[in-house]
């Protein structure tokens, strides 16, 4: 009788103790089923050596008709001993099969714990609209007077435009995308004017300056996360990874059209045709816009924004918090008799929460005040007393005249506040400068005085941009 080398399925479930078949060939090893003691039958893929005998187990001999979990029918585990058996024979044995595995398993744990972290990163990384909120927080907190017009102009340009550039991620941008929000924003009209913007809009040069300041204003934003990447203080706060390792707006170009300044000034005899306009507004706001001028022309933002606290009889404290300064510096300005006498009316009638209020309650806007010196130059401009002016050229005329009184220019840079440079006007020099800006506002307050009687000599004060005017009307 030929002996049989497979076991049938009657054959199978009636082990009593243990029984085997080959696997494959000769030496893949051996099927074995092995009853337990409580009749269930387990079935193991064996390999015997001369040294070894070893068992991984391939499940549980199912009972008919029925397979649960684990449970497998004869078949079946004929079919994962053979797969089993072929893993085996390629890694060299059981030991180098396992061996195989417990790699397997590392590689499996290390790719996932890779997979994990990459997600954390992503989760972490910064969009685009991350970055522009993270730029306009960092100015809010420093106290920066640009910061509302920053995030107005991001929220009005950029997140309200380009959604799918938004949520991009901030690493992601590129110079090209940067130029197509910039062209957008030279293809729209100016914003309406006035309440519900229903007045028509106007600039003098389209969208031009508005494109160009957002243009600076995405190119800090970048330049601030770049430097910020790494800073332990900026991921506590926000928790956002930019990664962002160019800036993609360092090469846009500034708009053509902008970038020249208001660096027009006054002549001698405009300015004195100013302050007898001032004189004839209504009292507080003559006093205020007076004020600017005989306080050597001081940033309108920081001046509106000046607390009685900040008033003594002698000094005023402002706070400057324009440029890269991580905290606001203190700028004092002496008070002197001349201006005493112009800043009266504030004193004596003290509505608002600081000297220069307008109306009860509440510090001037500087828009407010801008529009003064705006519909001063269109009045005086129509009359044919000067030429047309905002704030800023004003501005510039008093530190032009005040060089022409020899003030020298450091201490015109510390009267207006321009920025300290090097290591040693930063951090270590904090002489207030009060003497030397006390007689430069007095001296300052004599010329006014003399312009506004028409008895101080403008005839020897010659301006650059208005003799090359001449130069050219001449030439034609």
């Amino acid at each position: 009788m030929v002996k049989r080398t497979r076991l049938t399925d009657l054959e199978a479930h009636a082990v009593k103790t243990r029984k085997s078949e080959p696997v494959g060939s000769r030496g893949k090893g051996t099927l074995l089923l092995e009853r337990k003691a409580s009749g269930v039958i387990l079935a193991y893929y064996r390999e015997r050596t001369l040294t070894t005998d070893q068992r991984l187990s391939l499940g549980i001999l199912a009972k008919r008709p029925r397979l649960d979990a684990n449970e497998y029918s004869l078949s079946s585990l004929r079919d994962k001993a053979a797969t089993l058996a072929n893993g085996v024979e390629a890694a060299g044995g059981i030991a180098g099969y396992l061996a195989e595995i417990e790699r397997q398993k590392a590689h499996l744990a290390e790719s996932e714990t890779r997979a994990h972290r990459a997600a954390e990163v992503a989760a972490r990384r910064g969009s685009f609209g991350d970055l522009m909120d993270s730029y306009s927080n960092g100015m809010v907190a420093a106290g920066k007077v640009s910061a509302k017009e920053i995030s107005r102009m991001f929220q009005l340009h950029v997140k309200d435009y380009h959604p799918d550039l938004v949520s991009r991620p901030a690493a992601d941008i590129q110079p090209e995308d940067i130029q197509l929000i910039l062209a957008g924003v030279l293809g729209r009209k100016p914003k309406g004017r006035g309440i519900g913007h229903k007045a028509p809009g106007s600039s003098f040069n389209g969208m031009r300056t508005t494109c160009d300041k957002l243009r600076r204003y995405l190119r800090a934003a970048f330049s601030y996360a770049a430097r910020a990447h790494l800073a332990p203080e900026r991921l506590a706060e926000d928790g956002k990874v930019f990664a962002v390792s160019a800036n993609p707006v360092r090469d846009i170009p500034v708009t053509l059209g902008t970038g020249q300044g208001h660096t027009e000034s006054l002549t001698p005899t405009e300015l004195g045709e100013l302050l007898r306009h001032l004189d004839t507004l209504p009292v507080r706001h003559a006093a205020i816009a007076k004020a600017l001028i005989y306080f050597g022309g001081q940033r309108l933002t920081q001046f509106c924004a000046v607390p009685w606290e900040a008033v003594s009889d002698t000094t005023i404290s402002l706070l400057d918090s324009k440029g890269r300064k991580a905290q606001a510096w203190e700028h004092l300005l002496p008070i002197t008799e001349r201006i005493k006498e112009v800043i009266q009316p504030l004193l004596n009638d003290r509505i608002g929460p600081g000297p220069f209020s307008l109306t009860p309650g509440s510090f001037a806007n500087p828009n407010t005040l801008s529009n003064i010196y705006i519909n001063a130059g269109r009045s005086l401009l129509a009359d044919g007393k000067a030429q047309s002016f905002t704030w800023k050229n004003v501005r510039v005329t008093a530190e032009t005249l005040l060089a022409h009184q020899g003030v020298s220019a450091e201490v015109r840079a510390w009267l207006l506040s321009h920025g300290r440079s090097g290591v040693q006007a930063k951090h270590y020099d904090r002489y207030s400068y009060l003497p030397e800006k006390q007689a430069a506002l007095e001296k300052w307050g004599r010329y006014l005085d003399g312009l506004a009687s028409g008895k101080e000599q403008v005839d020897n004060v010659v301006l650059l941009s208005r003799r090359k005017k001449k130069e050219a009307d001449s030439k034609s």
